[in-house]
């Protein structure tokens, strides 16, 4: 198996080798724009006045007043616009990593998945989408702006800091995978992903230091999913291999009617050489 740190790489080529893949980042993009129009236009039409009269209601003078609720409605839009893509931003990416699963050849995995009920999705993806999300973006934020400083280390300090932000970065690409195919609670996820820092820490290394590229990183932003849906599939091929190699070594009588079939998360939490894909 490829080692961890060559996965966004991968996710590079196999996502502009797979045009099926484009439509799920063009998207968000259009929808993004045609709301930052709409908020635009509703801002101008009816923030604009309500804080340009606000202001000169205070006695500040009234080119002023207008002048500064133009800033301040340019400011307010922009920032509805970025709390729009942050919310949409996770939906999309969840589907790029499906749809990275299923061009790679991996629709098994969709049927072996750990079954989740409908309504236990539906909580769980509010709770992601909003709350969880939200907190992980400003943990990845808040670890960004503490290790800022070692860029000032040419080089050395960039590649620490990229190491440092590398794993709650891989966690975040990988938390879909977690809850959905794998049935982990959040804290479930958050144990395992621990255990497995070294791994994580690898791939977050290399997709940090792409996303730092100024401009491309609107690209890499996506194909670090590809990369991370590429590393999921290798680690479940990997898992039915060694599977397969175990029943081969069963007696006839012992082996199970089914080859494959999801298990329930592990009530003590994960282990270390567990979860991966298939299980038996």
């Amino acid at each position: 198996m490829a080692l961890r740190t060559t996965y966004p790489v991968q996710g590079i080529f196999f996502f502009l080798g797979h045009p099926q893949l484009w439509t799920k980042t063009i998207c968000p993009f259009f929808l993004t724009l045609i709301f930052g129009i709409l908020s635009l236009v509703l801002c101008f039409v009816f923030l604009l006045p309500l804080q340009a009269h606000a202001l000169i209601n205070v006695n500040c003078p009234a080119w002023l007043a207008w002048l500064v609720s133009v800033i301040f409605v340019l400011l307010e839009s922009a920032l509805m616009d970025v709390i729009f893509f942050l919310i949409l931003l996770p939906v999309f990416q969840d589907a790029l990593f499906d749809a990275t699963l299923k061009a790679r050849g991996m629709r098994r995995m969709f049927e072996t998945r750990v079954p989740v009920s409908g309504m236990t999705l539906c909580c769980r993806g509010i709770g992601i989408g909003l709350l969880f999300v939200w907190f992980l973006v400003l943990a990845q934020i808040i670890v960004l702006v503490i290790t800022a400083p070692l860029h000032l280390i040419p080089f050395l300090g960039t590649a620490i800091a990229c190491l440092i932000n590398g794993w709650p970065y891989a966690w975040g690409a990988l938390i879909h995978y977690d809850l959905e195919f794998r049935g982990f609670s959040i804290a479930e996820s958050r144990r395992y992903a621990w255990k497995r820092r070294s791994d994580y820490s690898q791939f977050g290394l290399v997709a940090v230091g792409l996303e730092l590229i100024p401009v491309l990183n609107l690209l890499f932003m996506w194909t670090n999913i590809v990369g991370a849906a590429l590393w999921m599939a290798d680690e479940y091929e990997k898992n039915e291999r060694l599977i397969a190699r175990d029943q081969q070594q069963l007696p006839q009588k012992q082996q199970p009617a089914l080859p494959y079939q999801p298990q329930p998360p592990p009530q003590s939490g994960p282990s270390n050489n567990a979860w991966y894909g298939a299980t038996y």
